[in-house]
């Protein structure tokens, strides 16, 4: 390693993130599409399945190699606007990926691309079929054109004075990483060539402080390396997880570059923490940007000096993300994943459970964002006279479970002989073994479904608006209540107001509330287990929104916790916006009487509005967990700051906040995301 790098250069890393701030969010990766767009006559001549492998070492071998930064790592894009932001249609058969999924690291940096070319050779020769032919061919290929790729880089790294990249990149990371930074450099390439040549976003980093643990160690033996010199690589390495994205937000004003707003998760394990996650959290802490996002898998059993961390890190700008392990994998094993499997979990994108190289999670075959306050209505709607509130929860149970079967029933796959491959099957042990794309069912190990209810809060409130009213008050015949609610209170503005006041709200640790909640929850949660056994799927489950409780509501009438049509419904596991009014301990004891033990992921995201001091934010986290939460991430920042914020952007560009799963800088927000931030009570 150079010497005299001397201790941690917090200048350059002050400049290097200015430069991503100030970077232009309509920029697209200018070289890539141009030579895409160039050769789309010749890539569309070619057979469908030749096209992959054409455009991946066409880019490869096409891209020029800037490297004119204060960066020691190498690997970037040439940027630049264009008519055509987006690129020209894909290709049939040509470049394509889903993302969402954590890279094989510990074979990558211990063995080096190079395994996978030898271990699909050797399988293709034992099991002797075209595909395992066509499977180990593309392989070669394309690692012998990242390869290829890697050189040029070094030679324009050494060329512009990057010693350090350019001996990296003459292995790394074609064969293993032999220390701290060919650690580091390989992890960022293939992450930089996935994610922007291929094409998507939420590759996720993994289990980022045990991989290089190793590394660190021997260098620090051998005096090639100081803990300062350390943690300033790892700042540096998270700068070049944000330049993939710049700014830009997961849905508004996105990047337009194939990975978009992609987001990068690192998972630390609080019963495996070493002296590399302590630096981790400090170089997040430096880089002081979005990216990478920290989440923390924390169990009972966990030491005081690691939820010490934990506080630290959530104390920070950048909001980790802090979940119970214990939870997440007893649901996991509950589910039908072995133990041994479910231990292993890590997360891809939006508080997203993944099983590191035994699961393909493809979104759109495996994940559901459910519209289960629109079935809810559906449920009331079919009833004509209930006896009681247990009439009322079964008809939702029957709604809820026909429609997922009809998500299982329609997203049930039969795979074709057709040659297909993409480097996204590296990801995962089975795919490499078999010599059978992700496409063609390679990674099927599980049959895997994730259903996600959005609107916990605004069914909970709902259903006890009805327990009231019209069961123990006996104010209105249930169906005379309904057609108030159908009607947008059209007319009764004063019950609304009284639903939205006096009748108790999800959230305040009411019994007579949350009981609700509880009961809609469960009630899913049963259903969708009920369709997994008749399917034959294994089912997980999470209470959780994203954006999508702004979709849904859009498009559904009013509902009976007093809410108005075209509003939208409350978030994540959150009480809904304003109905908590008892502090923050009330919201955690709510959140932790939902069946959380039968779910994988879900969000809650507080905001204060002073700063808590780690020991607080620790404390209020671990109690949390002691009553069965989920997840929690902190928000701390005052609405006098918000407001501002809207007024005069440019003052607080670094101004982070909690979304959904992630944080996202408050100035590139949508002004209705803005508005739900401050909004938050």
């Amino acid at each position: 390693m150079e010497k005299n790098i001397g201790r941690i250069n917090v200048n350059a890393i002050g400049r290097l993130r200015e430069a991503i701030l100030g970077g232009d969010q309509k920029a697209c990766f200018l070289e890539r599409e141009e030579l895409l767009h160039r050769h789309s006559s010749e890539t569309m001549s070619l057979p469908h399945h030749e096209r992959y492998v054409h455009e991946f070492e066409l880019l490869c071998d096409g891209l020029s190699c800037p490297c004119d930064d204060e960066n020691p790592f190498a690997g970037k894009f040439v940027e630049g606007c264009w008519e055509h932001p987006f690129g020209f249609s894909r290709v049939p058969g040509g470049l394509w990926s889903n993302g969402h999924i954590t890279h094989d690291w510990p074979r990558i940096l211990t063995k080096g691309l190079m395994d996978f070319v030898v271990e699909t050779s050797s399988a293709s020769e034992r099991l002797g079929t075209s595909q395992a032919a066509y499977f180990a061919t593309c392989t070669r290929r394309c690692v012998d054109a990242v390869a290829r790729f890697a050189g040029r880089f070094a030679d324009a790294a050494k060329a512009s004075g990057k010693i350090l990249a350019s001996s990296s990149l003459r292995l790394v990371p074609y064969y293993p990483a032999y220390d701290f930074f060919s650690a580091l450099q390989s992890m960022w390439f293939w992450q930089f060539v996935t994610s922007g040549i291929c094409g998507a976003r939420d590759f996720a980093l993994g289990r980022l402080d045990e991989y290089l643990f190793p590394y660190y160690v021997n260098d620090l033996h051998d005096n090639l390396l100081t803990k300062d010199e350390a943690i300033e690589l790892l700042a540096m390495f998270f700068l070049k997880t944000n330049e993939l994205a710049g700014t830009g937000t997961d849905d508004y004003q996105s990047k337009p570059t194939p990975c978009q707003a992609t987001k990068q998760y690192v998972t630390l394990r609080g019963d495996k923490f070493n002296v590399v996650t302590g630096m981790i959290v400090e170089a997040q802490r430096l880089c002081g940007l979005t990216q990478p996002t920290l989440n923390f898998r924390m169990s009972k059993g966990d030491s005081d000096a690691s939820w010490n961390l934990v506080g630290r890190a959530a104390a920070m700008p950048t909001i980790p993300n802090i979940f119970n392990s214990d939870v997440i994998t007893s649901a996991l094993v509950r589910a039908g994943i072995p133990s041994e499997v479910a231990d292993g979990f890590d997360f891809t994108a939006c508080n997203r459970v993944n099983l590191p190289q035994q699961l393909y999670n493809r979104m759109d075959r495996i994940d559901h964002f459910n519209d289960c306050v629109r079935w809810m209505m559906e449920g009331l709607h079919s009833l004509e006279a209930p006896s009681s509130m247990d009439d009322v929860i079964a008809a939702i149970g029957k709604v809820a479970e026909n429609k997922m079967r009809e998500f299982a029933v329609a997203t049930s796959r039969t795979f074709t002989d057709a040659l297909s491959f993409s480097l996204d099957s590296l990801a995962v042990t089975r795919c490499v073994a078999a010599c059978k794309d992700i496409s063609q069912g390679g990674a099927d190990m599980y049959r895997w479904q994730h259903h996600i209810f959005v609107g916990i809060a605004t069914m909970g409130d709902s259903l006890t608006a009805i327990d009231q009213l019209v069961f123990r008050e006996k104010r209105f015949p249930y169906k005379e209540f309904l057609a108030i609610v159908e009607a947008d209170f059209d007319g009764h503005e004063a019950l609304r107001q009284e639903i939205l006041t006096k009748v108790p709200k999800y959230g305040n640790d009411d019994d007579e509330a949350d009981r609700w909640a509880v009961a809609v929850a469960t009630c899913l949660l049963d259903a969708m287990e009920e369709v997994g056994r008749q399917e034959g799927y294994i089912m997980v489950a999470s209470l959780y929104s994203l954006s999508q409780h702004h979709r849904f509501g859009r498009g559904l009438g009013a509902t009976p916790d007093g809410r108005k049509a075209g509003m939208p419904l409350s978030e994540n596991m959150s009480p809904t916006y304003g109905r908590d009014r008892r502090g923050v301990t009330a919201v955690m004891k709510s959140v932790a009487k939902l069946p959380l033990a039968r779910t994988v992921c879900g969000g809650l995201n507080i905001k204060f509005s002073q700063r808590l001091r780690p020991e607080e934010l620790k404390n209020l986290a671990r109690g949390f967990f002691a009553q069965g939460g989920l997840h929690v991430g902190f928000t701390l920042v005052t609405r006098e700051e918000l407001e501002d914020a809207r007024v005069n952007p440019e003052k607080y560009r670094t101004l982070m906040v909690r979304k959904f799963g992630f944080s996202e800088y408050y100035v590139a927000l949508s002004p209705e995301y803005q508005q739900e931030i401050i909004d938050r009570t």
